[in-house]
């Protein structure tokens, strides 16, 4: 008896112990002033377990992960250095800059105020030719502007509190999407994004005179009489037009066009645009079968990617362009469609893979407790545009917290050591 009763003694001792270091570690790492995020109804697959097991994750983040980082003040003053500074008598100057520009590192120079000026560029510049953009599956139109400049316009389709409701990939493009994920691109650092800038064109001052035999053959008058643009690419039809408001004017985004020769690659984890299923979405072990495809600096930029694609909610990044073996940020329209809306099977290639390139991880520690957004808005207040609603921005947050668990969720599986990646 006297063996038995020290064994449970011993027993008990142990569970004592236990229990206190997770009571201690439970009052260290927990907000207890932070809500509680419910887990949302999952689909009995092999997914379901993983969003559970981040979702719980969420629950107890570090506060750290909640409020500003003082790191940050400096990044965020480089960035406002380099966009308050638009200001330039002749636009078309800044062109011989970029001609010129030669980096490893981004796509377009954005220090000593370039970045501002490029943007000023575009949305003032004046319009010499306006063709029909062929390419893609949404209307756009291909401008030249002084300096003999190529820029993409995407017009308005919605109000930016519309909700577009759906499939993750539903409705049209939102020009919008296109601007806020360029700031966006900025503040994560990721630099391989063409510049874009929300811009108004006068429709029979800016385009008619100046437009194509091949444009003017898409254009309809309405029934108030007002000449539309229905556009010539896959999907655009005769009675889907984009029409001016009242003033005459059509909103869109002017994006610099990148006269470049990308190479294209299907996306490991793109999606079937039906109810298949693709490989990814149910096998759980699918990165195994990717890291022999692909290396690590790929798949880490596939990563980067995905990080910034779910900030957005741009779920329709089916293949993707290299240049410079970096992954270009095209085609961002398809974000910004829900606000309540967190579809977090974008982050596949993070919580499957469960690495990540250590600057990556590095630059969003300190992006924390509002920081990134408000960034946002302070770099696109000197273009003039709000760009998204306050649910947006909210969101955006949001999402970033649930990126912070994620990442916590694979140091909790294999360690830091394995998840971090340093030397890309």
């Amino acid at each position: 008896m006297s063996l038995n009763y020290a064994f449970s003694f011993s027993v008990f001792l142990l569970a004592l112990v236990i229990l206190n270091i997770y009571f201690f570690y439970t009052l260290n790492t927990i907000d207890r002033k932070s809500p509680k995020f419910n887990v949302p109804n999952l689909r009995f697959d092999l997914t379901s377990s993983v969003f559970k097991d981040i979702y719980e994750y969420l629950n107890y983040l570090p506060s750290q992960y909640k409020n500003k980082n003082s790191k940050f003040i400096k990044i965020q003053k480089s960035l406002v250095s380099s966009f308050n500074s638009s200001k330039n008598d002749n636009p078309a100057s800044v062109w011989d800059e970029t001609d010129k520009w030669i980096s490893n590192q981004s796509l377009f120079p954005h220090e000593n105020g370039v970045g501002g000026k490029i943007l000023h560029a575009l949305q003032s510049s004046q319009i010499a030719l306006v063709d029909n953009a062929l390419k893609g599956t949404q209307l756009k139109l291909l401008l030249l502007i002084e300096g003999k400049q190529k820029v993409y316009f995407k017009p308005k389709r919605y109000n930016l509190d519309h909700v577009i409701k759906g499939n993750i990939y539903a409705g049209f493009d939102r020009h919008n999407s296109e601007v806020f994920a360029y700031y966006l691109a900025m503040v994560l650092n990721f630099k391989w994004i063409a510049p874009s800038v929300i811009r108004y064109i006068h429709l029979d001052k800016d385009i008619v005179p100046v437009a194509t035999s091949g444009l003017r053959r898409t254009m309809v008058k309405n029934d108030n009489g007002a000449l539309c643009i229905y556009g010539k690419c896959f999907y655009c039809k005769v009675n889907e037009t984009v029409c001016p408001d009242s003033k005459g004017q059509v909103e869109g985004a002017a994006i610099l066009f990148l006269d470049k020769t990308f190479k294209v690659y299907k996306s490991p984890w793109r999606r079937s645009y039906s109810s298949k299923k693709m490989e990814w979405e149910t096998d759980n072990d699918f990165c195994t079968k990717v890291r022999g495809t692909l290396s690590t600096k790929r798949l880490l930029n596939l990563i980067d990617v995905a990080i910034f694609d779910f900030l957005i909610q741009n779920g329709d990044r089916h293949r993707y362009e290299v240049y410079k073996e970096q992954i270009i940020l095209l085609d961002n329209g398809k974000g910004l469609g829900n606000p309540l809306v967190d579809e977090l099977d974008i982050l596949a290639p993070l919580y499957q893979c469960c690495i990540m390139a250590s600057s990556t991880w590095q630059h969003l520690e300190i992006i924390s407790g509002g920081s990134l957004t408000e960034t946002v808005k302070i770099l696109s207040s000197f273009q003039g545009h709000k760009l998204a609603t306050e649910e947006h921005f909210r969101a955006v947050e949001r999402r970033l917290l649930k990126i912070y668990a994620t990442v916590q969720y694979c140091i909790g599986r294999y360690g830091s050591s394995k998840v971090f990646k340093s030397g890309f």
